[in-house]
């Protein structure tokens, strides 16, 4: 069983976009948000949700390598996405002031570092969602 990535895409981007307002809201009362919780949240609310979706179709756990190659293909749109989304922030002051202080190869790294870490969260919600699929099932 293969995760639906159009779903999956559109869920991390409204994910996005929630966490996108929240900040703004909390900026207009003087707080913020952790740094690395918009990096993690978006991808861990989508899995979820697929793993639970997955849990309903197949009723049974996905096998590890299955489970691995599904976190891959969603840290892919994610990388897509974000690619795509790239141009809309290009221009943005903290942004272009990040690529004229900071070494190309650095910002390189860290993107990969981000992927890496996303990969882990897509692979570890999307088995947990499906555990919550299924004793939701059970019920």
């Amino acid at each position: 069983m293969h995760v639906n990535l159009i779903r999956y895409g559109l869920l991390w981007m409204a994910a996005s976009a929630g966490m996108l307002l929240l900040g703004l809201l909390l900026a207009q009362f003087g707080a913020g948000m952790p740094a690395g919780l918009a990096t993690v949240l978006p991808p861990m609310f989508a899995a979820v949700l697929e793993g639970m979706r997955i849990a309903q179709a197949t009723r049974a756990p996905l096998a590890g390598r299955a489970a691995w190659v599904n976190a891959a293909a969603m840290t892919g749109v994610v990388a897509v996405l974000t690619a795509v989304q790239l141009p809309l922030y290009w221009n943005n002051p903290v942004v272009a002031e990040a690529r004229q202080t900071i070494p190309v190869l650095f910002l390189a790294g860290v993107c990969l570092l981000l992927l890496a870490v996303i990969l882990m969260v897509n692979r570890l919600f999307l088995g947990h969602g499906i555990k919550l699929g299924l004793k939701r099932l059970e019920e």
